[in-house]
C-alpha cells in the first residue's frame, strides 16, 4: 500500500474506515470482522482498540470489561492473555462465531499483512491508570516490527498519551479524538497542537462549521464518527472530511460509488 497520508487529496472522496472492522456484519474488533473489511474494495483503513491484559500483552478490545463482547466478566486487566483466550468473542453477536476469540496487537496486524492502513486507538481506564508510556511503547514497538509505520494512525480521546506517542516517535501520524464534555469550546487547532496531533476525529453530531474551518485553517485532517447509514454521508462529504468512520464501511463505499457516477 501507499504510505498513509492523513489528509485526502481534493480530487477524491473520504477515506472510508471500518469502525472496529465491519461490525455492523460480524463481531467488533474480531479477525472475522477485519477479514470483511479486507475484502471489500475501497475500505481504505481499519480502525480498532488496544488495551492491555495483566500479563501486559496488547489486546485489540473496546471494553475496560469483557462481558459486553465476551463471554469473560470484570476488567480485561485483570486476566492473562491466556485466560482471555479462553473465551468466545462471537456468540454474543451470533453463534456461528462462536470460535472467535479476542485478538492480540500482534495478530491482527500479522493477519493484515499491510493490506489496509490501520487506526489505532489507544484505551486508558480510569479505575486502572497505566505507567506513562507503557502501552504507547508496546504498540510502537508491534508497528514497527510489522513494519507498518507509515500504515498507522494513532488516536486517543487520552491526549496525553497522544503526546506520548509523539515522544517515543515524532514521526508518528497522530489524531486527537474530541470529548465534548471535557474539549467543549476548544476548537480542533488548540487540541491536536497541544500534542503534535495532525488529525481531529469527533462524533458526527459533534462537527460544527467552525471547525471543519478551524481544522482547514491549521492543515488538520477531519475524521467523523460513527456513520452507521448513508443518511448523513452526503453532508459529511459537503463539509469537507477526510475520513469517515462507520460500522457497515461496506455500505458506506456503495453508496459513494453510486453518488460518484
Amino acid at each position: 500500500m501507499q504510505p498513509f497520508q492523513p489528509k485526502t487529496t481534493p480530487e477524491r472522496s473520504p477515506y472510508v474506515i471500518a469502525h472496529r472492522g465491519i461490525s455492523g456484519k460480524a463481531p467488533e474488533n474480531t479477525l472475522a470482522a477485519f477479514k470483511l473489511a479486507c475484502e471489500m474494495p475501497g475500505i481504505d483503513m481499519i480502525e480498532l482498540d488496544v488495551r492491555l491484559s495483566r500479563d501486559e500483552e496488547v489486546i485489540v478490545l473496546h471494553d475496560r470489561t469483557l462481558q459486553r463482547t465476551s463471554t469473560g466478566n470484570g476488567a480485561a486487566r485483570g486476566y492473562t492473555l491466556g485466560e482471555i483466550k479462553e473465551f468466545d468473542a462471537g456468540s454474543w453477536f451470533h453463534t456461528s462465531y462462536s470460535s472467535e476469540r479476542i485478538p492480540t496487537l500482534r495478530e491482527v496486524l500479522r493477519f493484515l499483512n499491510g493490506r489496509r492502513w490501520v487506526n489505532i486507538e489507544l484505551k486508558s481506564d480510569f479505575l486502572h491508570r497505566e505507567k506513562p508510556f507503557l502501552l504507547e511503547r508496546k504498540v510502537l514497538e508491534l508497528v514497527e516490527g510489522a513494519g507498518m509505520n507509515r500504515a498507522v494512525l494513532f488516536s486517543s480521546f487520552d491526549h496525553r498519551m497522544v503526546a506520548n506517542i509523539k515522544r517515543v516517535n515524532p514521526e508518528a501520524i497522530t489524531g486527537v479524538i474530541y470529548n465534548v464534555y471535557r474539549d467543549f469550546g476548544r476548537l480542533p487547532s488548540k487540541l491536536a497542537g497541544r500534542v503534535g496531533a495532525t488529525a481531529f476525529v469527533c462524533a458526527k453530531h459533534e462537527l460544527t462549521r467552525g471547525m471543519v474551518r478551524d481544522a482547514r485553517q491549521h492543515g488538520l485532517a477531519i475524521y467523523v464518527y460513527t456513520l452507521n447509514t448513508t443518511s448523513n454521508v452526503n453532508r459529511m462529504m459537503e463539509l469537507g472530511v477526510d475520513g469517515i468512520l462507520s460500522d457497515n464501511a461496506d455500505d458506506i463505499v456503495a453508496h459513494i460509488k453510486a453518488n460518484d457516477r
